[in-house]
């Protein structure tokens, strides 16, 4: 009857598998299970793993069910050593007692020992000195990663928006991670949008998904993904590890600053929520509606009714909890207020001419004020200049002529800096109006298409300091944004260069 057998060969390190470990074990095998006379029917390959535990091998477990399935009639599994089969003991030999009940030996090409009490106990030996091995490089390798974190070199996997500059261990060894050149400016931006403080955790992660960040990662950013980027001070530069519960300053380039991930982190992390996450579409005025009784914030409540959910604001003062309205009668009356305020063509015309008449005189101003610095930049390089020429002619002694530069170059970086702090925007004045126009024609419209992160930043434009809901149910605005108080104060006065006091455009 003809003995089949079947080989199993491993690496736990990947560059192994490039220079050609795996068919060097896989040929002494064939040798081997050639001269016991054995018959190979099928080869499995570990690639790149650790022989400690059997659930981590995916190859070693898809040999043992092959060998266990009767009908493939396996007598032996010939392994080019024993450390190639096992360096756990214990787990080592659970597995070829499995293998012997059915009639299947374990055989090593290395160490062929005999299958009697002698063989059995130096087989035992071997795989105790592969476990023994296994610890001490465990050990090794647990004080390096140490000695490293604290140089300031992350050993452990990469953070959400940073990557090793190199394929191999070997290659990153010292080096630092580097930035994801497409996930680092996705979190970049969310850090700074959550220092904000009118984004939560779930509209924090649908504005990443809307920017890619599903595209470049493995997943679609959650809650969970923006809670556990938020709380990691590894990107402002301050590493911790949890294993040995110590930090130290890495050297890999920090995505944000200090005061940026603080100030994010109590706007999000540390903000204290009495509900549970809901769906905020169905409460796009959650932050801006307050009680009239207490002045607080409203909170949403949903509740059932005979005919399914209904969505109420109600006051999240529980010692007032005067004030209750339904969601939808809110809604209806936000939107007949945005029509209340929305612009007549006549108002908007002289909105514009005001505008855009101040904000031309500040550009021209500004341009002048630039160019008053530019001459003055030029009059001193001129000075430097004529310094060197007296220098060669003997007027200034080399030391004096060295401090008189030293001056003008002083003076020179003080006006750029001054020239810098004025910002001259230029813009297409026909565009501007006429986006301005629409906007301001379509108010009520463009609220009902937004997001809810942009509804949200309309709304705290528009009403900086919330909106009143009384005890009638009805809401009234506390008062509105400059823009929108000049425009009010353009509709009520026939005037055409009416400029209300206290109002700046």
């Amino acid at each position: 009857m003809e003995n089949k057998a079947v080989i199993y060969t491993r690496v736990s390190d990947p560059s192994q598998i490039e220079n050609n470990s795996l068919e060097v074990q896989e040929q002494s095998c064939r040798k081997f299970a050639q001269a016991k006379g054995l018959t190979i029917i099928k080869i499995f390959k570990e690639e790149g793993k650790s022989a400690k535990h059997v659930n981590t091998r995916p190859a070693l477990r898809d040999c043992l069910n092959f060998c266990s399935t009767k009908k493939n009639q396996v007598s032996a599994l010939v392994v080019y050593k024993f450390d190639r089969f096992s360096r756990n003991l214990e787990e080592g030999l659970a597995t070829i007692s499995l293998l012997a009940k059915y009639n299947i030996e374990v055989l090593s090409v290395i160490e062929d020992v005999e299958q009697n009490p002698m063989g059995r106990a130096i087989r035992n030996i071997m795989m105790t000195v592969g476990q023994l091995d296994n610890e001490l490089k465990g050990e090794r390798v647990k004080d390096n990663m140490l000695a490293c974190f604290r140089k300031g070199f992350w050993p452990f996997k990469c953070p959400i928006g940073y990557q090793r500059k190199y394929q191999t261990k070997e290659q990153n060894k010292g080096l630092p991670p580097i930035k994801e050149p497409n996930l680092a400016p996705i979190i970049e931006r969310m850090f700074h949008k959550a220092k904000s403080g009118i984004y939560n955790k779930t509209q924090l992660a649908k504005i990443m998904n809307g920017e890619g960040f599903g595209d470049y990662y493995k997943s679609k950013a959650s809650h969970k993904i923006v809670d556990k980027i938020l709380k990691r001070t590894f990107y402002y530069g301050y590493m911790y590890s949890p294993k040995w519960n110590e930090y130290s300053w890495g050297e890999h380039k920090p995505l944000i600053d200090e005061s940026t991930w603080n100030r994010a982190y109590q706007a999000v992390i540390m903000k204290k929520k009495n509900y549970t996450y809901q769906d905020d579409e169905l409460y796009p005025l959650k932050g801006i509606l307050r009680c009239e009784k207490c002045g607080g914030l409203m909170t949403t409540c949903p509740s059932k009714g005979r005919n399914g959910k209904v969505f109420y604001y109600e006051c999240g003062n529980r010692d007032c909890r005067k004030i209750r309205i339904q969601a939808k009668e809110v809604h209806g009356q936000f939107n007949q207020l945005l029509k209340q305020i929305q612009p007549s063509s006549r108002v908007i015309i002289l909105f514009n001419q005001m505008v855009f008449k101040e904000w031309d005189k500040g550009i021209n101003q500004a341009k002048k004020e630039a160019r008053v610095i530019e001459n003055r930049i030029a009059e001193l390089k001129k000075e430097l200049t004529s310094i060197r020429k007296a220098k060669d002619d003997g007027t200034y002694s080399p030391k004096e002529a060295k401090e008189e530069a030293r001056k003008i170059r002083q003076e020179i970086r003080v006006s750029e800096v001054e020239k810098s702090d004025f910002k001259v925007e230029q813009y297409d004045t026909e565009i501007v109006r006429e986006f301005t126009k629409q906007f301001l024609i379509n108010l009520q419209k463009l609220w009902k298409k937004l997001d809810l992160p942009k509804k949200q930043t309309l709304q705290n434009k528009i009403f900086p300091n919330g909106i009143l809901c009384l005890r009638d149910k009805t809401i009234r605005t506390v008062n509105l944004s400059p823009s929108f108080r000049l425009i009010k104060a353009l509709a009520t006065k026939k005037g055409r260069n009416v400029t209300p006091q206290g109002i700046e455009p």
